[in-house]
């Protein structure tokens, strides 16, 4: 079973100091020994607070696929401590849940935040702004980062964290048609919920090349028991044969 992982990396240097920063921004949020919670909603996490690491400026700066600036990752590498918040149910509104409990961290003195069950980092300027939109792709951005793996496949990392598959495309097609199609088809079932067979095409637009899809297991390298892991598997978005006449799924664009 997979985990929305998240971690907040501030200037707490022990527990109790992050729970006096959390008082200063209001009662609704606080912690009590693994249990980070929200007392309006009555909604509960699991939380763990880490020592300073001297790998994270690092790691971050990797993860934040060049979105940091020196400054940023120096104000990372002087952090510390590290709050992270563990997800047990991922989906839609537990990543939405997991945004919002993440900007609370931010606001009572966190310095970015690394996802760890995707593998990205965002400055705490970006995650402010996309975790308080009320659009689906925002959140999604948040949890979800795209990869070329060199292998011929473009593909996404991530959606587990909303209970789903990833994607595959032909790393051929170019960065940016890559990362287009991989976006749309993502959204298109993170929005629709779509009931998806191998087989079938999907095809961004009317005039677009139509792509077979193909269900198989995640990519190999990682490992089931990794936060990376997605253990709901892989859609691979094929060009299909000339003869191939398939059921057509098209999604246009919503932003």
């Amino acid at each position: 079973m997979s985990q929305i992982i998240v971690g907040v990396p501030g200037p707490w240097r022990e527990r109790r100091e992050l729970m006096e920063a959390l008082a200063k921004h209001g009662t609704d949020h606080n912690f009590a020994g693994a249990t980070f919670f929200e007392q309006s909603t009555r909604t509960i996490c699991e939380f763990d607070f880490y020592e300073h690491d001297s790998d994270l400026r690092n790691t971050v700066e990797i993860a934040g696929q060049g979105l940091f600036s020196a400054a940023e990752l120096d104000a990372v590498a002087a952090h510390d401590s590290t709050a992270w918040l563990l997800f047990d149910t991922p989906g839609f509104e537990t990543a939405r849940t997991a945004a919002r409990f993440a900007r609370v961290l931010l606001e009572a003195g966190g310095i970015a935040v690394k996802v760890d069950s995707a593998g990205v980092a965002h400055t705490k300027q970006r995650w402010l702004e996309l975790s308080a939109s009320s659009e689906p792709f925002d959140i999604y951005t948040l949890f979800v980062v795209l990869v070329d793996a060199g292998d011929g496949q473009a593909y996404s990392c991530g959606m587990h964290n909303f209970g789903l598959p990833d994607a595959a495309v032909p790393s051929a097609l170019g960065n940016e048609e890559c990362a287009r199609l991989l976006n749309v088809f993502n959204m298109y079932r993170l929005v629709e919920n779509p009931v998806l067979k191998t087989g079938e095409t999907f095809s961004v637009e009317a005039d677009s090349p139509r792509f077979r899809l193909k269900h198989g297991p995640y990519i190999d390298g990682y490992e089931p028991d990794t936060p990376l892991y997605n253990p709901n598997g892989l859609w691979s978005l094929e060009l299909p044969q000339p003869s191939a006449a398939p059921t057509r799924r098209r999604w246009q664009l919503p932003w």
